[in-house]
This record gives C-alpha cells, sequence and structure tokens, in this order.
C-alpha cells in the first residue's frame, strides 16, 4: 500500500518573482565564503573555527562554502550571510567540539546579527535511526535553544546509504539526525518522475523514533545533499524575505503546505 509521506515533502528548486520586505540573514557553518567569488553578497562578520589562520579570516579555504552561499543567493539574492569557518579546504572537521562553538557563537551573536537561519552544511559519517545518544548534549540544546528563538538550523541527512542500506535501509548522519534540525534528503528527476537519489540517506517517521527526514530537494549544480540543504535554506529565506509577524517555525509550516511542496510515498524507502 503506498502512504504519503508524514510532515516530509519535496522542493522544486523555481521561485516566483517577489518583493523583499525583510531582510534575512544566514550563518553558513563550512570552509568559509570568498564574497569576491560571488555577486555582490551582503556579508556580515563571522568567525573562523577552523584552525587554519586568523580567527576573523573567513576567506573560503576550498570552495564548498562558497558553493553552498551562491546556491542560497541564487533563490534569496538579498540574503545577508555570516560565514562560519569551520572545515579545512578538504571539508574535514578536525575538532567535533568546534560545532559546539559555532553554535555557541552563533547563540551570542544571534540578536546583534539578526540571524535567522544556519546553514550547517556538513554530516559525519554515521546512519543513525535515533537522536537518543545526542538528547541533552551542549549542541542539540544549543539548536534547540535557537529553535526556541526562531532560528532554525537546516543540515544535510548525509550521502552515504549506498554503503549502509545492506545494514540499516534507513539513517541520517549526525547532526541532521538531531530532532530539532530541519533535516534535508536529495532528490533527482528521472523518466519515471522525481526519485531519491542513491546515495541520499533518509529516515521515515514510521519507525518512531521521534526522528525523521524533514524535507527532501533537488541538488542544483553543488549536488549531493549539502546542496540540496542549502537550497532548501534560500527557499525559506526567500520566504521569510515575503512575511511579516509570523514567527519562523510558522513559516517553516506554510511553506512545507505550499503548492511547490510535493508529496511522496513509502516506496522510496523500501531497501
Amino acid at each position: 500500500m503506498e502512504v504519503p509521506f508524514s510532515e516530509s515533502c519535496v522542493f522544486s528548486t523555481t521561485t516566483q518573482g517577489r518583493t523583499e520586505t525583510n531582510q534575512v540573514t544566514v550563518a553558513v557553518i563550512d570552509t568559509g565564503i570568498s564574497p569576491e567569488r560571488l555577486e555582490n553578497p551582503i556579508m556580515l562578520p563571522g568567525i573562523n573555527l577552523s584552525g587554519e589562520g586568523d580567527i576573523d579570516d573567513t576567506t573560503d579555504s576550498g570552495k564548498h562554502g562558497t558553493e553552498v552561499a551562491r546556491t542560497i543567493l541564487s533563490i534569496a539574492p538579498h540574503t545577508r550571510l555570516v560565514p562560519i569557518r569551520l572545515m579545512d579546504r578538504y571539508g574535514c572537521l578536525h575538532e567535533r567540539e568546534k560545532v559546539d562553538e559555532a553554535f555557541e557563537w552563533i547563540l551570542e551573536n544571534r540578536e546583534s546579527l539578526g540571524i535567522n537561519i544556519v546553514c550547517a552544511t556538513f554530516a559525519d559519517f554515521s546512519h543513525s535511526t535515533s537522536d537518543a545518544e545526542y538528547r541533552g548534549s551542549r549542541l542539540q540544546q544549543r539548536i534547540a535553544t535557537l529553535r526556541e528563538l526562531n532560528v532554525l538550523t537546516v543540515a544535510p541527512a548525509g550521502n552515504w546509504y549506498r554503503e549502509f542500506r545492506k545494514k540499516l535501509p534507513q539513517g541520517m548522519a549526525w547532526p541532521a539526525i538531531i530532532r530539532e534540525v530541519i533535516s534535508v534528503g536529495e532528490v533527482e528527476e528521472r523518466e519515471d518522475g522525481m526519485r531519491l537519489t542513491e546515495r541520499t540517506q533518509r529516515l521515515h517517521s514510521s519507525l518512531g523514533t521521534g526522528c525523521q527526514t524533514t524535507v527532501f530537494s533537488t541538488s542544483g549544480e553543488l549536488g549531493n545533499t549539502s546542496g540540496a540543504a542549502a537550497i532548501v535554506v534560500g527557499k525559506i529565506a526567500a520566504l521569510l524575505e515575503l512575511i511579516t509577524l509570523m514567527e519562523v517555525n510558522l513559516a517553516l509550516a506554510t511553506l512545507l503546505k505550499s503548492q511547490q511542496c510535493l508529496y511522496y510515498i513509502n516506496q522510496f524507502f523500501l531497501p
């Protein structure tokens, strides 16, 4: 029997014309951002936690963070960017504790910088069905606090499905598995319609763990679930530019129920 996703959806990458009314600020946790590679970005001060260079050197050490920013700006071009350089040029995270520091910095600077969304475009090599081991952790508490303050954290579900599917057909990487995170999987257009990519990790709510993949999106030129996450961040930012007197959580609910959101079926999750 084919059953629609519960609270999960798929985004297209097209947007309609709009008139921005609000400033939206996105903190991008990645390899940094090189503004000279972008077209007139609005940059705000960030921080370098990568261990390479000065603490205020948020220049992209590779290219991933800049491409994430480019994807966001292709959808919401007036978005203000706060670069948080966490990974090295190869996209490697040397100290996991630095993620805690990044979110602590965001909490401390959220109000002064006007941060609305955290784009955490990284994932570890794990495949979990539950966030039980992370409940009560400093990272979970900080992400939950941000959510209470109407700041969404968006992260990719992970790209390791082929490596894990025989052992466990469902699961997501960290930090996307943390239930307060907006987790993003990847879909692609095929001859028979929109389908999950072979690499995207995914988790269905029917397992009853309290965790699930929140949304699925195409990934654009960047590719992988990080590209899909960047597109979702751009979509949310574009929506927030249009609304007034509406909390971010309500904005997300509106987006998930919009015509841009297509519901798909459990067959995606069959091993």
